[in-house]
């Protein structure tokens, strides 16, 4: 029975760890395993003031008792006298008759009913917990089955506590991080090895709306033609066996090295998208081990200016100045006639200089020509 019961605290006890809330249903649990009238989590931290967390316990006495704590009176030496990671009753740390005169019982102890109390302690760095499982003066003291009870299940509510803390780290990590992924001009969308969204940011959403190159769905992240949706899911494919090979192999200068782009065509000839594919690296502190995400795709919005290194168009295929200045900005989504007009030159002399393009890159249509320019020479 008792075994039983220390196992149904534990349980509770760590389902409360997964909710920031949840300490008082924790409290609850280790109060109703020894039948205690309250129970109280009280946390010291260098340089703060104390709280204080109860159940069964008004919250005025309660503040006082957290008060009490950081002054450096009677409370704060109490607390330390209770020895670190073990279960004892109250009435061996002082008797009884020398507590009942005692600043800190008529100040702090009587308000909240409480007389007699198994409390334990744990202490790290630069913070400390101490949990106090409370019975009224007129109540037995804790039997020795109570207080072994009570130190099964304490450690375990001191591991829930850590534990706590390290999700709550993750989880600013993550609010941070999707905070500043929001804040992009560019689309991001963190993909699994499946190519399955888990997270697109709203400049990515806005893109995928308006462009019919890309698709967006719980199945997966597709272009408008199969063959660039299966280059896709290849390019994820390789960033995600990035990331999960050894420590040493993923290090962020490798994972930087492999990246890759590619371009998504518009099936109604307007301008392709320009995707960056990397891996994702990341470690999630709460469990030391790869989140969901193994790759992040950005999107360069067609509608952006993008930057196209023309001396090395020059350079690869012996293109004239002027002609590379046609391919890199139709590649940024000029069209001949804006080119014409901004020159002040007739539509017919840009397309022959398209025409010298094509020749020299080995390439027959606009689309072709954009795609080669921006997966090779585009500027990062």
């Amino acid at each position: 029975m008792l075994a039983e019961a220390v196992s149904g605290a534990v349980e509770r006890i760590y389902d409360a760890a997964l909710r920031p809330e949840g300490w008082r249903d924790g409290l609850e649990a280790v109060r109703r395993l020894v039948g205690a009238d309250h129970a109280v989590l009280l946390t010291r931290e260098a340089g703060r003031a104390a709280t204080g967390l109860g159940v069964g316990v008004d919250r005025d006495p309660l503040n006082r008792f957290a008060e009490a704590a950081s002054s450096g009176g009677p409370a704060e030496a109490w607390l330390r006298s209770i020895p670190a990671e073990r279960t004892v009753a109250s009435s061996s740390l002082v008797a009884d008759s020398d507590f009942l005169r005692t600043e800190m019982y008529n100040e702090i102890v009587r308000p909240m009913n409480g007389f007699r109390a198994g409390v334990f302690a744990w202490r790290g760095r630069t913070r400390s917990h101490t949990v106090a499982v409370c019975r009224p003066p007129k109540v037995r003291d804790f039997a020795p089955a109570e207080l072994q009870a009570l130190q099964l299940v304490m450690p375990h509510f001191a591991a829930a506590q850590r534990l706590r803390r390290r999700l709550a780290a993750s989880e600013l990590q993550v609010a941070e991080s999707r905070s500043a992924l929001e804040a992009l001009d560019s689309g991001v969308i963190l993909v699994d090895r499946d190519c399955r969204p888990h997270f697109v940011n709203r400049r990515a959403a806005e893109i995928a709306r308006r462009h019919r190159g890309l698709r967006l769905s719980s199945a997966g992240v597709a272009a408008a033609l199969p063959a660039e949706t299966n280059l896709l899911r290849q390019l994820v494919g390789a960033m995600s066996a990035i990331v999960t090979r050894p420590a040493e192999a993923a290090s962020p200068r490798s994972a930087a090295a492999a990246s890759a782009r590619l371009c998504l065509s518009d099936p109604e000839g307007g301008a392709p998208l320009v995707l960056t594919v990397a891996p994702v690296t990341a470690i999630d502190p709460a469990d030391g081990r790869c989140g969901p995400a193994r790759a992040a795709i950005f999107i360069a919005a067609p509608d952006a200016a993008r930057s196209v290194d023309e001396r090395a168009l020059i350079a690869a295929f012996g293109l004239t100045g002027r002609e590379a200045e046609v391919a890199a900005r139709l590649a940024s989504g000029a069209t001949i006639g804006s080119l014409a007009e901004a020159w002040g030159i007739s539509a017919n002399t840009v397309r022959g200089y398209l025409k010298a393009v094509f020749d020299k890159t080995g390439t027959h249509r606009q689309a072709d020509l954009v795609r080669l320019v921006m997966q090779g020479f585009a500027a990062a």
